[in-house]
């Protein structure tokens, strides 16, 4: 019980750190746009800027497919995973604070998976599908390389946290199947890299992004107990525009 409360303290000062970090970062994007607007006119640097993203995406929590932690199993037994591609797409917010961009925003994520269990030696076998959909809140440090006059990057390498929602989820399988724990709520550490190798007019960007995430536990039945086994991971990917907004 006590380490169940730790870990629930650790989660609520993440989601409010995250929380209150979106709200100062939205509040001062707004607050700034006057100002940033006449900054790009005079050819400055810019404040803030707004990228739109979407794309497909693939993951979910990692199954147990080495078997860790499982005693008795013999060679026989096996768990095979499989995923299937989904959507993804986001709206973000960056702003540049004397050079130094922090990015943060809202992703939505869905999810396709499978899980075979064939424990000859627990007389459990059949297939468990998993379908989720996750409101996603990144915050990331970025690097931006090759900046052009208008002090827009080709290249940006940011990495940082992400909290996930689970908001909606299916879960099906098989009568002898074991009972499970999905949680709601993960959070973990997340890298990506974006490239826009097109300018149009000079002044919109478009380009390509891929993100990476190792984040908690999300799914725990007894096959999947080990450190490690039932995290959520996921890699999404897909075309990135930022228009003119908030320079």
């Amino acid at each position: 019980m006590k380490s169940d409360k730790n870990k629930t303290h650790k989660l609520n000062k993440i989601i409010l750190f995250t929380g209150i970090l979106f709200f100062l970062t939205t509040a001062y994007n707004c607050s700034s746009v006057k100002n940033s607007m006449v900054q790009n006119k005079a050819g400055q640097n810019k404040r803030a800027d707004i990228s739109v993203l979407a794309g497909p995406s693939a993951g979910g929590f990692v199954d147990n497919t080495v078997l860790s932690g499982i005693s008795g199993a013999s060679e026989t037994d096996a768990i095979t995973g499989a995923t299937s591609s989904a959507f993804n797409a986001g709206v973000h917010s960056g702003i540049n604070i004397g050079g130094h961009v922090i990015e943060t925003g809202v992703d939505y994520i869905g999810f396709k998976q499978s899980v075979t269990y064939d424990l000859s030696s627990f007389a459990v076998s059949g297939i468990r599908d998993i379908r989720f959909h996750q409101l996603r809140l990144p915050v990331t440090y970025n690097f931006r390389f090759f900046n052009n006059e208008l002090n827009r990057p080709k290249l940006v390498v940011k990495g940082g946290l992400s909290l996930g929602y689970t908001f909606s989820s299916s879960i099906t399988g098989s009568e002898d199947m074991p009972v499970y724990d999905f949680s709601k709520w993960d959070y973990g550490p997340t890298l990506g890299i974006t490239l826009y190798p097109f300018n149009l007019k000079g002044q919109y960007n478009l380009g390509f992004y891929l993100d990476m995430y190792r984040g908690s536990k999300i799914f725990n039945d007894v096959y999947h107990n080990a450190g490690g086994v039932g995290n959520h991971s996921y890699m999404k990917f897909g075309l990135v525009f930022q228009p003119d907004l908030f320079f």
